[in-house]
């Protein structure tokens, strides 16, 4: 009786849970990477200027772009976008990581 219902709950959780896909990526992971490896150009989070004027602060590229498009372009390389702006590619849990970040910062 008892595994009948713990097998039940299992597969009623699976009916109700949203499944978890590729995509899926950790906003801390993804703030954590910015922090490391753009806050010197870009403004990262919810408010503030960017440091360097001509890098869009992130919650603007967060409202402008579709975030779940950006993460295939940041896989795929990003070209300079301005003379200080480092060409770069992520690896794609990378790339989910920080676009979960991003997606935080719409609210």
């Amino acid at each position: 009786m008892r595994r009948a219902l713990v097998l039940a709950s299992v597969a009623l959780f699976g009916l109700v849970a949203p499944p978890a896909t590729a995509r899926d990526g950790s906003a801390s992971r993804g703030k954590a990477l910015a922090r490391a490896t753009c806050a010197r150009c870009h403004g990262i989070g919810s408010r503030g200027v960017s440091p360097m004027p001509e890098a869009p602060a992130f919650r603007t590229l967060a409202r402008r772009f579709p975030i779940d498009d950006l993460a295939d372009i940041l896989v795929e390389g990003v070209e300079r976008r301005h003379p200080a702006m480092p060409a770069f590619r992520l690896d794609p849990s990378d790339a989910d990581d920080l676009t979960a970040y991003l997606k935080t910062l719409r609210r």
